[in-house]
């Protein structure tokens, strides 16, 4: 058996903020809406383009147009400002020379998953990747996948995330979970096994 590491991407791997607030906004103004602040819009992040379309766009008849602007414009700019953030990779470089096998589950689509990773330069870091087109966090079903693909110890694996979703999944999963104080999401009251404040502190917490 293996021991894997599984990341959440948004807020985790890599600060997305700025590009999701920019797509978010020029969603908004397609049908209508007035731009929000950044940090309003990131406050909608982490539980899949669904429910951040339904946080942006109040009235149900707009939110069809406003996913597809979304979509669309976010496909071309998804990584204009998006990348990992600092001592993200060297942390990565390290856990792979412990012996970790890494993995990627995120509630985000799969086509803008893949294409993130491939253009933040990571992806070759990664031995199982999980978007968001099939169950999403906090339902455990990614998190299992990974497991019997990589064939993991669940005892001996964890969950590392920035929201209260990666925890539930984390949890239900059999896992054990670390939580990312630098992301943009919250705990919301979750115990975790531990939490870090920078990600150089992957490797001083998860180090062989």
């Amino acid at each position: 058996m293996t021991r894997v590491l599984i990341f959440d991407l948004d807020g985790t791997l890599i600060d997305s903020r700025a590009d999701l607030a920019a797509s978010g906004n020029h969603a908004r103004g397609v049908v209508g809406l007035p731009a929000l602040p950044l940090a309003q819009v990131v406050s909608y992040v982490g539980d899949g383009v669904d429910k951040l379309i339904e946080r942006l766009v109040p009235e149900v008849a707009k939110r069809v147009s406003a996913k597809h602007a979304f979509e669309q414009h976010y496909a071309v700019h998804c990584c204009d400002a998006t990348r990992p953030f600092a001592g993200l990779v060297e942390a990565l470089d390290r856990l792979r020379s412990d012996g970790w096998l890494l993995a990627v589950a995120t509630n985000k689509p799969d086509v803008f998953t893949n294409a993130i990773l491939r253009g933040c330069g990571i992806a070759e870091h990664f031995a199982a990747v999980r978007g968001g087109d099939g169950p999403r966090k906090p339902d455990p079903g990614q998190l299992r996948s990974i497991l019997r693909e990589l064939q993991g110890d669940t005892a001996q694996s964890w969950m590392i995330g920035d929201h209260h979703t990666d925890i539930r999944a984390g949890r239900a999963a059999g896992c054990r979970v670390l939580f990312c104080s630098w992301g943009m999401g919250h705990a919301d009251g979750e115990a975790v096994d531990a939490t870090i404040a920078h990600p150089a502190d992957l490797v001083r917490v998860l180090g062989a």
